[in-house]
């Protein structure tokens, strides 16, 4: 049994090796996007936490390509869902309103390489329906509208074959 349990250890080890593909994230001129400001905290915060969970999110998706593939994203644009309506007093007192008028949006250009092959593209996700098929639990994730954009447009390029799919 401890052979049996070892041997799929070792499995599971050579199977996750084998899929962990590189992303690089740049994100240019945020100072110019749409919409990334914060609702309740200093800007340049919230910004970070922004940019190091998307860094995240494209290097989880990333590692599910071969380990010699490659995926660059720039990002030219970003307009997060909702709308940030500000209140009498503190700056940190607006609120962001969450509306389905106020969709997200993100803009950015990829390029793909895996062995001689090389993908690039630019893209304008918005999801103008992004309030539907999102849990409605109260457990709500920070930027799970926007997250859901990229995944789901990362697992359209590997449907059609863009990017090798497990």
């Amino acid at each position: 049994m401890k052979k049996i349990l070892l041997s799929l250890s070792l499995l599971a080890l050579t199977v996750s090796n084998a899929w962990a593909g590189e992303a690089k994230i740049s994100w240019q001129n945020p100072e110019k996007y749409s919409d990334i400001r914060a609702s309740h905290e200093r800007e340049d915060r919230f910004q970070e936490r922004l940019f190091k969970h998307f860094d995240k999110v494209f290097t989880d998706l990333a590692a599910k390509l071969p380990s010699d593939a490659k995926l660059e994203i720039t990002v030219t644009d970003f307009d997060l869902a909702g709308e940030i309506t500000p209140r009498p007093g503190s700056r940190y007192n607006d609120i962001r309103i969450i509306k389905d008028i106020y969709s997200p949006k993100i803009t950015f250009n990829y390029v793909f390489s895996y062995k001689e092959q090389i993908v690039s593209g630019a893209e304008n996700l918005r999801d103008l329906n992004f309030m539907s098929g999102v849990g409605r639990s109260g457990q709500r994730t920070e930027f799970e509208y926007e997250e859901k954009m990229i995944r789901k447009w990362f697992a359209k390029l590997q449907k059609n074959q863009t990017f090798p799919a497990l």
